[in-house]
């Protein structure tokens, strides 16, 4: 494994990031959980300020991502880089797939329709993050062993 003198070796940025998805997995499903409860019943207002707080937390996550984990594969491996710019715009499609859902609710209720949607985006998520995460492995020369 290959250890960058900055960071404390591959492993550290690997458990972060890790971390960081099990993050934005739990708020997502957090959520997907508040629109299935029947007894919850969100009113858009509440949803819209959960969404609000869910994309920072993206935007946070990503930013991190691409400033952290993404340019530290770059440094090591170059000819990864290419594929680095693809997750980004990858993030950056997720970004607006979820700024044009919260645009979709209704200011009155929240449709099943649009719960189908979410449902949707938090699988594109999911794909997203688990394309990435073998790719940061690889990037980050992290065994199964080590993960």
């Amino acid at each position: 494994m290959s250890d960058s003198y900055l960071t404390g070796g591959n492993k550290s940025f690997y458990i972060h990031f890790t971390f960081e998805h099990e993050g934005l997995d739990c708020a997502v499903h957090d959520l997907q959980s508040a629109l299935r409860d029947s007894e919850l019943e969100l009113t858009a207002g509440q949803l819209k300020q959960r969404l609000t707080q869910l994309r920072h937390l993206m935007t946070k996550h990503f930013e991190e991502e691409e400033e952290g984990c993404f340019d530290e594969i770059c440094a090591q491996h170059p000819h990864l880089c290419a594929d680095t710019r693809g997750m980004e715009g990858t993030h950056r499609q997720l970004l607006k797939a979820f700024d044009k859902l919260v645009k979709t609710l209704d200011t009155n209720q929240v449709s099943e329709n649009w719960k189908k949607q979410f449902d949707k985006f938090a699988a594109d998520m999911k794909a997203h993050e688990e394309e990435e995460q073998a790719f940061v492995r690889r990037g980050l020369q992290i065994g199964d062993e080590d993960s």
